[in-house]
């Protein structure tokens, strides 16, 4: 039986790590010698802001391990997320759905309205590396 769910998902202890990296789609173009990239950014109809890929470590995996996920954002606004940083993602959803081409399995995709630093997240601190010209 075929099936597609969406669903949003309580974040208030959902423990998301960014990675640091996000980008911004491209917009594909169907050409006579196939689709390419068109360098332009993806915007969405909608709200004309554009669409970004954040890539994030959700809990997912065997025992609450982390594992990487990229989520959708549609917003102009374009944090700049610090490795290895809490974040907080404002209506996450998830959306469930059979593997394509008939293969094995479910594709799983999540999307937010909004990410942004988590905020009871410490500062982020720098390491001291091991300077040695200050010895006397």
């Amino acid at each position: 039986m075929p099936y597609d769910i969406s669903a949003p998902i309580d974040t208030s202890r959902l423990n998301a790590i960014a990675t640091g990296h996000g980008a911004t789609m491209e917009r594909w173009e169907d050409t006579p010698t196939g689709r390419r990239s068109s360098g332009q950014p993806l915007i969405d109809e909608a709200t004309g802001a554009p669409v970004r890929i954040y890539d994030v470590m959700l809990p997912t995996g065997r025992d609450g391990r982390h594992e990487l996920h990229g989520i959708r954002v549609v917003s102009h606004e374009a944090p700049e997320l610090a490795p290895y940083s809490p974040v907080e993602l404002v209506g996450l959803w998830v959306r469930v759905k059979p593997a394509r081409n008939g293969g094995k399995g479910v594709e799983v995709s999540f999307s937010a309205e909004a990410i942004r630093p988590a905020a009871d997240a410490a500062p982020a601190t720098r390491r001291r590396s091991a300077d040695t010209s200050e010895a006397a």
